[in-house]
């Protein structure tokens, strides 16, 4: 037999196989999706994630992925537990693929920035943050994050400034208003000289 000729046996093999099976009470079978019970599962989930009940929240997460493994929701949410309980890498992992499921979303990709930021991957932080202010450029909490990440690598020009001052005039945190009013002093206007001051490194107080 020549090789051609296997490869067309071994096609029609396998295609024989394979409607054999589907015509036979084959074991292999779907995955479940119940969208509805994953949708009821995350809400709860979430109410006990705002109670700061991580463990509990984390199993009734599982169960609504069980549900669903495609509910981007819950992955986000199960990323946001194991954030809050210090996991930095399998939040990660459930924060990328939470974006890979609602890749226009911006509250993911801000979430992902924490962790990076929290990881010391200032760079890549800066770059989820980014696609999160861009996706919603009036949300004070990308706006700040945005801004708190370009300080804290130095990059103190004039979108920094202009990040600033969103801050200033977007965010409600006190403690927020304040730190940016002190990091442009040490970014003025084009034309002037950057004031140098002791470089911010950590977040503002209560971040």
């Amino acid at each position: 037999m020549t090789r051609k000729s296997l490869r067309t046996f071994s096609a029609s093999l396998l295609m024989a196989l394979l409607i054999q099976g589907c015509g036979s009470g084959s074991n292999i079978t779907p995955p479940s999706q119940n969208t509805e019970l994953a949708r009821v599962q995350n809400d709860a989930a979430y109410s006990l994630i705002k109670q700061g009940k991580y463990d509990e929240s984390e199993d009734i997460l599982k169960n609504a992925l069980a549900a669903d493994v495609m509910f981007g929701p819950a992955r986000n949410n199960l990323g946001l537990v194991f954030l809050k309980q210090g996991k930095l890498y399998p939040a990660a992992w459930e924060f990328e693929n939470a974006i890979k499921l609602m890749p226009h979303q911006p509250e993911v990709r801000n979430n992902l920035g924490l962790v990076l930021e929290k990881a010391g991957k200032l760079t890549e932080a800066s770059d989820s943050y980014s696609r999160a202010h861009e996706l919603e450029p009036d949300n004070p909490e990308y706006t700040s994050n945005l801004a708190i990440i370009r300080v804290k690598r130095k990059l103190l020009d004039e979108e920094t400034r202009k990040l600033l001052q969103e801050m200033v005039f977007k965010d409600t945190r006190v403690d927020r208003i304040r730190w940016a009013k002190e990091q442009l002093i040490r970014i003025p206007p084009p034309g002037e000289d950057i004031v140098t001051l002791p470089s911010a490194t950590t977040r503002p107080a209560g971040s």
